[in-house]
């Protein structure tokens, strides 16, 4: 059982850790884009319209890349 929990836990946490980097990004680069861009939308929204998208994108992607790294884990654990 120990290491279907730890293999959860690896995919739960680099899922996290992806997410929140996409979010971050999102919030940084969405203002950045909509003030070259000549945008009238408030810097705030574009912050928190960016971190919702790309979060949400990241997100997507996520779990398989966490089940990547936890099966290469095991993987090496077990050989």
């Amino acid at each position: 059982m120990k290491p279907v929990l730890q293999f959860c836990a690896i995919t739960l946490g680099v899922t996290a850790l992806i997410t929140g980097i996409g979010a971050i990004l999102g919030a940084v680069l969405w203002p950045l884009v909509g003030a070259w861009s000549g945008s009238r939308v408030p810097p705030g929204d574009l912050a928190l319209t960016g971190a919702r998208t790309l979060g949400f994108y990241f997100f997507i992607w996520a779990p398989g890349t966490g089940i990547v790294v936890a099966t290469i884990r095991e993987h090496r654990r077990t050989n």
